[in-house]
């Protein structure tokens, strides 16, 4: 019914207040009642002693100006009936006061006429006076005070809930207006807008959410940026040697070119059609890889054996390129999916023969401790920024274009590296100054 959180806070608010108030207002009552009854009964009978001895010293026919005064300084309404009933002083009480009433008390007997509340308490008692006796019945006034009393704490009580609302309404407005502003920004948001921001210099709940909001949407707008930027690269990637086929084919329709030129032109429409294969084949490793459904065949292997045949594998590469291979692999045996981790070492002693000059060096050290395997690879060659190491494991990031155009690649290598290694609960380490070579270090637990 109330969709308003607005509405549902002030109403809540009020609700709370009215029921606490009349708790709170009926336990105090009963309590007041209660100790005030106990008090004006003790009161009321030590006055009554006292009024009894001073009327058992006045003469009766002082009597009125007697009660008079005792009822302006006591607060109380006074009667005094003589034998035959007929009221002789004070106030009359014959609403109140039955002929019983008055009878029992010339009697000799002490009475409470009417319910034992505050309203309606009269006490009777006899008094003597020369020889003859009389009946005194004595009404408190304050209860009537107390009931006024009662009256003001309503009042109050309503004064309160009235103010107390209206200050929920200013309340209720500062709190829900950041969630009205946080609303409007997340149905921006839902439209593609993600410059969005919640400006609120707050550190309470509201404010926290509106900093998790913030971070929300960066990250949002972060990957939005590398959606557009996967899209670009990747039409980047498939239009180049795309244009390079289509260009080369259309000059292979000419009869008078020479066989030697033809021949070329073949060779670099192939060397495009592989670079285009090889890129489609490593964006399906990498999709399935952050699929979480990639196969993850567990084994336990010899490590050192692994990466030297890798060694050997390359060996045609680093052999034209003269590279020095220094290898320090003791034995080590570790758990995890060979093929998977055969695509690891690959892709790092490929980037390091790939960036190291000719006549350089390349070293593979495995360290086994007691709960991880580190493997090193390190190399002399142009080495990478230290500004770029956080980027270098993103798609399609390549550093250097003139470096990155001039050694081929596209961008794929180290992110699958990298999701390769988390798959195996590991880390990759960069370690790389630029001209200074490059250590890349990937740590893996005993049993991954």
């Amino acid at each position: 019914m109330f969709k308003s959180l607005y509405i549902r806070v002030v109403l809540a608010f009020i609700a709370a207040v009215v029921i606490g108030l009349i708790a709170a207002f009926i336990l105090t009552s009963r309590f007041f009642e209660q100790q005030f009854q106990q008090w004006m009964e003790q009161d009321t009978s030590s006055s009554a002693g006292d009024i009894a001895v001073l009327l058992e010293r006045t003469e009766p026919d002082r009597w009125k100006e007697t009660v008079a005064l005792v009822e302006h300084m006591k607060s109380c309404s006074i009667s005094v009936y003589d034998r035959p009933g007929h009221l002789i002083a004070g106030t009359d009480f014959s609403d109140r006061i039955a002929a019983d009433h008055v009878r029992q008390v010339l009697d000799g007997g002490k009475i409470t006429v009417g319910p034992r509340n505050l309203t309606s308490w009269i006490y009777g008692m006899p008094v003597q006076q020369s020889g003859e006796r009389y009946a005194v019945f004595i009404r408190p006034t304050y209860p009537l005070k107390a009931v006024d009393f009662r009256k003001a704490l309503q009042l109050h009580v309503i004064t309160v809930l009235v103010v107390g609302g209206l200050f929920m309404l200013l309340v209720a407005s500062y709190l829900v207006k950041p969630l009205n502003m946080l609303t409007k920004a997340t149905r921006r948001l839902a439209k593609g807008d993600f410059d969005v921001q919640m400006e609120l210099n707050r550190t309470d709940e509201i404010g926290v959410l509106s900093a998790s909001f913030n971070e929300m949407t960066f990250e949002l707008r972060r990957l939005e940026q590398m959606r557009q930027d996967f899209v670009s690269n990747v039409s980047h990637e498939i239009q180049t040697p795309l244009t390079s086929i289509i260009g080369f084919t259309k000059a292979l329709r000419s009869a008078e070119m020479p066989k030697e030129e033809r021949l070329y032109y073949l060779d670099i429409i192939q060397s495009e059609s592989e670079r285009i294969s090889r890129l489609s084949d490593n964006l399906l490793r990498l999709a399935s890889l952050e699929s979480e459904h990639h196969p993850f065949h567990k084994s336990t292997f010899r490590l050192d054996e692994q990466i030297r045949r890798i060694v050997v594998v390359c060996e045609p590469v680093w052999s034209q390129k003269e590279l020095q291979i220094e290898l320090d692999l003791p034995k080590t045996t570790i758990a995890g999916d060979p093929d998977l981790l055969s695509q690891v070492w690959m892709n790092l002693l490929g980037n390091s023969i790939k960036f190291t000059p000719e006549g350089g060096r390349i070293g593979l050290r495995i360290e086994a401790e007691l709960s991880s395997v580190k493997v090193s690879i390190s190399d002399t060659g142009a080495g990478i920024p230290e500004h770029e190491h956080a980027m270098i494991f993103h798609q399609f990031y390549k550093g250097d274009p003139s470096r990155s155009d001039s050694t081929g690649g596209s961008g794929l290598g180290l992110a699958i590296v990298k999701k390769i290694v988390s798959l195996h609960k590991g880390t990759i380490v960069v370690e790389s100054q630029a001209g200074e070579g490059t250590r890349m270090t990937v740590i893996l637990p005993s049993i991954a």
